[in-house]
C-alpha cells in the first residue's frame, strides 16, 4: 500500500507541476505575442511642419488603420492641429482612380499671409502626405468643398499642388 500510495502521489505531483509549467509558459507565450501584434500595428509617419523660414520634421507613431484615407485623416488632424490656426477642420478626404487625393477643408485653412509663410505651409501639407503614402499622384486642395486658385493669394494651386511646391 505505501507503494502505490507514493506512486499516485507522485504521479499527482508530476501533473500539477506540469500544469503549472504549460499554463506559466502559454501566458508568456500569449502576452509576447499580443506584444508583438501592438508593436507591429503602431506605423512611423512623419509630419512636415512650415515654420517662420523653413520646414520642420516631426516624427509620430500611429496604429495603422486598414484604410489609407483614414490613415491620411489622422495623419492631417495632427498636421493641422499643429499649425497656429488651430480651427481648421477636415469635412473630407477623396480618391479618384489617377491616385488624387483631394482634400476638403474648412474656411479657416485660407487665411491671409505672407508669400514665404504660404509656400512653406503648402510645401509642408504636400511633404507630409506625399512621403507617407507614395502613392499619392498629386493633392487638391478644397475649400468648403470649392476648388480655390489660391489659399492666400500669392502661389497658384489651382492646376496642381505637386506643380506648386514640387522642386524640379
Amino acid at each position: 500500500m505505501n507503494k502505490k500510495l507514493i506512486t499516485i502521489s507522485a504521479l499527482i505531483l508530476v501533473a500539477i507541476l506540469t500544469t503549472i509549467v504549460y499554463f506559466t509558459l502559454f501566458k508568456h507565450e500569449k502576452k509576447t505575442f499580443e506584444k508583438f501584434q501592438t508593436e507591429q500595428a503602431m506605423v512611423n509617419f512623419k509630419i512636415y511642419l512650415p515654420s517662420s523660414n523653413s520646414i520642420v520634421i516631426k516624427e509620430i507613431y500611429l496604429e495603422k488603420e486598414s484604410s489609407e484615407l483614414k490613415n491620411i485623416e489622422r495623419i492631417l488632424e495632427i498636421f493641422l492641429s499643429e499649425l497656429p490656426s488651430k480651427e481648421t477642420k477636415i469635412l473630407g478626404i477623396y480618391r479618384d482612380k489617377e491616385n488624387v487625393v483631394y482634400i476638403d477643408l474648412s474656411k479657416n485653412f485660407a487665411i491671409p499671409q505672407s508669400m514665404l509663410e504660404e509656400y512653406f505651409l503648402l510645401k509642408s501639407l504636400y511633404k507630409t502626405l506625399k512621403e507617407n503614402f507614395p502613392w499619392i499622384k498629386d493633392i487638391k486642395i478644397l475649400i468648403e468643398s470649392r476648388e480655390i486658385e489660391t489659399i492666400s493669394g500669392h502661389i497658384s494651386i489651382a492646376s496642381s499642388l505637386k506643380e506648386a511646391v514640387e522642386e524640379n
